[in-house]
């Protein structure tokens, strides 16, 4: 009888090679996270409001003199519309906002095209609305135009204007499939990969591998990564992930097998993603040791979210060598390694402003311990419990942190056991 083999890159063995393991679903940031950790309190990055010129009713004697002037699709009219949009949302009429600036961007459309970059702002408003008011499809469809928009006519990813839209946009599609809004589970990943590796590929091709534009492309691809390495599978309705064996391979679609090569090549891929943003943090003549230290760390936590022990060890090794003896090292040694920390550290797990379709919201105080490989162990939850709800809330807590991948603490560039911990941890369920 033959055993599978399970074999990172620098020939160090995953686990066992009798019964490989890879991460179980993270709990951390979806369904649970510390009351102190400030990636829960990521939201969406939504227009503000604007300032009207004049109130409501001022601007609709404009709009009317206009329309008489120069007729009702006149050129004149969209900025007017625009300003009456604000007028109103200043005024708390949110209904006649959305009217007046989907009347503005259709006329900017007429008069401009398609694409025309007057439309953004009332564009980016009318998203606004609808996410304070949780219509989020409504949203997602506007989104997806908005993107469109913005990227029509930029030559190059490396532009501040498109980087912008497109960072944006990705992190859109991440917060609807976390708040899993729609049936769209693995065609979301697949376009979010997408969109990172189209403005790889054209920064790439004009600046070369080591350009410092692909710096957010690549954060982009990681934490895309660590999405996929957690993926639940589809609802009912949709297409589920399966292990079995292809059956009707002829039917399948071409962003399903897409995803599929994704999803197997997954860890293979996210490591790439990092080591090619460690080479381009130190090609770059400004590159601080912490920033070169970060990115070797960024490699360490990879591996150990996906229990490789011994490379993370020996890259959170490297990364101490690294800051030993710079300016500052002691107080990034304490934020880095003084205390464990729940991996990812990223906020790609938070759903931010979408709903994850959970009804309580439970705080629970637990002690314990993490092992030198980065595991809750000593569990004990201190919160007491009375009646079914915190009964359940406890035992979810408990099965949560279980699930936890902790970046280890170290001491002198060694790592150790962190013992007597206690924290505050809020669970959704």
């Amino acid at each position: 009888m033959s055993v599978a083999q399970f074999v990172d890159g620098d020939g160090t063995q995953c686990c066992s090679s009798l019964n490989p393991q890879y991460p179980a679903p993270t709990y951390y940031g979806a369904s649970m996270f510390r009351d102190d950790d400030p990636r829960a309190a990521a939201k969406f990055l939504i227009a503000e409001p604007m300032d009207p010129p004049a109130p409501s009713k001022e601007l609709l004697e404009v709009l009317e003199q206009q329309e008489l002037d120069n007729g009702p699709m006149s050129p004149t009219l969209a900025p007017t519309m625009e300003n009456l949009g604000a007028a109103y949302l200043a005024e708390g009429r949110e209904r006649e906002a959305l009217k007046a600036f989907s009347r503005g961007v259709h006329l900017a459309r007429v008069n401009g095209g398609l694409y025309t970059p007057a439309q953004i702002a009332m564009l980016e408003q009318i998203i606004s609305i609808h996410v304070r008011n949780g219509n989020y499809a409504a949203a997602d469809d506007q989104q997806a135009y908005l993107y469109r928009v913005k990227r029509f006519g930029q030559q190059h990813s490396g532009n501040d204007e498109l980087r912008e839209a497109t960072l944006r946009y990705a992190d859109w599609m991440r917060g609807v499939y976390l708040g899993d809004i729609d049936y769209q589970r693995f065609p979301r990943l697949v376009g979010i990969n997408d969109l990172y590796d189209e403005a790889i590929d054209e920064i790439v091709a004009d600046q070369g591998e080591t350009s410092a534009e692909l710096l957010s492309y690549l954060d982009g691809k990681i934490a895309l990564s660590y999405l996929v390495s957690v993926y639940p599978g589809e609802r009912e309705t949709g297409f589920r992930a399966s292990a079995a064996p292809l059956a009707g391979f002829d039917v399948a679609s071409e962003a399903q097998l897409r995803f599929w090569r994704l999803q197997e090549n997954n860890f293979r891929y996210g490591l790439e993603s990092l080591q090619r943003k460690k080479a381009v943090v130190a090609a770059q003549a400004d590159s601080s040791p912490e920033d070169k230290a970060n990115a070797h760390l960024a490699i360490a936590d990879w591996y150990q979210w996906h229990r490789r022990y011994a490379p993370a060890v020996r890259i959170y090794k490297e990364a101490w060598a690294i800051m030993a003896g710079k300016p500052g090292s002691e107080i990034w040694f304490e934020k880095t390694f003084g205390e464990p920390l729940e991996l990812p550290e990223e906020t790609v797990f938070n759903p931010g402003a979408v709903p994850v379709g959970t009804t309580t919201l439970a705080e629970v105080v637990i002690d314990f311990s993490v092992s030198r490989h980065g595991e809750a162990v000593n569990i004990d939850i201190a919160t007491d419990a009375t009646g079914e709800d915190a009964k359940s809330a406890k035992n979810r807590a408990y099965k949560y942190l279980r699930s936890i991948r902790f970046r280890p603490r170290l001491e002198d560039g060694k790592v150790v056991m962190a013992e007597n911990m206690q924290r505050t941890y809020k669970i959704r369920y």
